[in-house]
């Protein structure tokens, strides 16, 4: 499978895409799912022109951002546990899965032992799903007041990821729930639009439905790299991005 043309179609989705919804193509950014992933397949990606990559487990992430390219942006896309916080960095741009008190907790407690800012985004559990992390709906105002007292976590926006057994049209006001969570807290003055704007939903099923609905990350991999195998998807409390 050619990761070239892959891209290329995926580009040419993706203007189609951005263009029925009247947006500008700089308003998103492509996180290419790099989980299990050679080190040279992404790095002929990245010569390709993708500089964003989401790894799902530290130690993957650490072994790659040591031998790849400096200016690749990595971003931590699944569930992090607590006692692999100690094994992040600033190499890390930003953490998609915030998605209860004690990871705020100790991200703060280890930005402040180490002093980095940690960039995340708070993620929701719109589809109501059991097998999916993420908080309630009813719970995130009160989370994100709570995070304001933490100076070394700063949430720039919501992640969420639909259900698997959704139809589109139940995976589109999934999207279009959480771009209205983030509105109205907006609205509310809890957060200024310019510090929490990021919305990162879509996966490579979904993720035109996500485009259209506002988002601002998509988290797409097998439709750049190829199907994993069985294995390779059955990672913790994230299914296939």
């Amino acid at each position: 499978m050619s990761i070239e043309k892959n891209l290329i179609e995926i580009q040419q989705n993706i203007t189609k895409a951005m263009e029925k919804a009247g947006r500008s193509k700089e308003s998103l950014k492509i996180v290419a799912v790099s989980k299990t992933v050679s080190e040279e397949r992404i790095l002929e990606t990245y010569h390709l022109g993708q500089r964003i990559f989401g790894e799902n487990r530290v130690q993957e992430w650490d072994r790659k951002h040591r031998v790849l390219p400096a200016d690749c942006e990595w971003h931590i896309i699944g569930r992090l546990q607590t006692n692999k916080v100690k094994y992040l960095d600033q190499h890390v741009a930003l953490i998609h899965s915030l998605d209860r008190l004690n990871l705020l907790t100790k991200l703060d407690q280890e930005g402040k032992e180490r002093n980095i800012l940690w960039k995340t985004l708070l993620q929701v559990n719109v589809a109501e799903d059991e097998a999916k992390a993420g908080l309630e709906i009813e719970e995130v105002e009160d989370f994100l007041e709570t995070a304001k007292s933490c100076s070394n976590v700063k949430i720039k926006g919501l992640m969420t990821i639909g259900a698997l057994d959704a139809g589109p049209e139940e995976t589109r006001g999934f999207f279009r729930k959480l771009r209205e969570i983030r509105d109205t807290l907006i609205r509310k003055g809890i957060y200024k639009r310019e510090d929490f704007w990021e919305l990162s939903m879509g996966m490579s099923q979904d993720y035109l439905l996500a485009i259209e609905e506002g988002a601002t990350m998509i988290r797409i991999g097998s439709i750049i790299f190829g199907q994993r195998n069985s294995n390779d998807e059955s990672n913790e409390n994230f299914l296939e991005q």
